[in-house]
């Protein structure tokens, strides 16, 4: 019945302040842009990530969660925390992966992710 996931959508108070962050801090280029700037959608890899700003739609500290796969996590982190990310959870091993959670600026739960070689 389900093939794929067709996007996975951010819910996020101010589009503006949402995009500044996307684009700049996580250096995420947008694909698509609709309603008048409020929903932005990025492209990575097979995966589309849309953020996107509604007054019916609100953000929650407790939905939806997006892992970013990256090459050097320890990098990334640095990077994230020069610009002013903090992370609420630490990079943690299990036994497929590291993992380090941080959020977005109307607290949805992000992470960076790095996979262990096979």
């Amino acid at each position: 019945m389900i093939k794929e996931v067709a996007f996975i959508a951010i819910a996020v108070s101010d589009a503006e302040r949402a995009r500044k962050f996307y684009q700049e801090t996580l250096e995420l280029e947008p694909a698509t842009t609709a309603m008048g700037g409020a929903w932005v959608e990025y492209e990575l890899g097979a995966t589309t990530i849309g953020v996107g700003c509604h007054p019916n739609w609100k953000p929650s500290r407790d939905g939806t969660t997006v892992a970013f796969e990256v090459d050097d996590i320890d990098a990334a982190i640095v990077t994230l925390m020069k610009r002013g990310v903090e992370f609420d959870m630490d990079k943690t091993e299990t036994p497929v992966c590291y993992m380090a959670q941080f959020r977005d600026l109307d607290g949805n739960k992000l992470v960076l992710h790095k996979r262990k070689a096979q």
